[in-house]
């Protein structure tokens, strides 16, 4: 995972040299939608979602353990449940580059979970850093995948493992 994270980011670098000079139309759009949805991630507003993702939009990342519920519904879904588990999300948006219809973002998210969360017990802050592959139609995006840093989980996970065996201990 650590390797395509590593691809995608090179993939941005050469998209971005390979531009000719004239800037897309819709760039100055599309990094302005992005901002606004990672905002939107962070307070949980996810009604405000309406004017930046399409009604059919599909997210590649979606865990149907969160929702079953698909297209802009499913993602409003996932949106509330984030900012549930992580009240004081905070995003920060590192870089962004368009080619045609396509944006790509790195970013880093960082929450304290109010409630346990994949094993991690409340109380836990967490950093996340991830790159964003969002496609638009028009004005609203319509596909996304996301591509977390897996040495990120990788932490989480042992900081976890770490937390278990401190009770574990207690406990005897």
């Amino acid at each position: 995972m650590r390797y395509l994270t590593l691809f995608v980011i090179i993939l941005i670098a050469v998209l971005m040299s390979c531009q000719s000079n004239h800037q897309n139309p819709n760039e100055a759009k599309y990094k302005a939608a992005y901002v606004a949805v990672n905002k939107i991630m962070d307070s949980g507003n996810a009604d405000e979602l309406d004017a930046y993702i399409a009604e059919n939009a599909i997210d590649h990342q979606s865990d149907p353990n969160i929702t079953n519920k698909t297209g802009l519904e499913g993602i409003k879904d996932v949106f509330r449940y984030y900012h549930k588990i992580f009240p004081d999300l905070k995003t920060t948006i590192h870089s962004m580059a368009v080619s045609g219809d396509t944006l790509f973002g790195y970013i880093t998210s960082t929450g304290t979970s109010a409630e346990p969360f994949m094993g991690m017990p409340a109380g836990q802050q967490q950093t996340m850093n991830a790159v964003d592959v969002v496609v638009f139609e028009g004005e609203k995006m319509v596909e996304h995948w996301g591509f977390m840093d897996m040495s990120d989980v990788m932490k989480m996970m042992q900081s976890n493992m770490a937390g278990e065996s401190m009770l574990e201990d207690k406990g005897k």
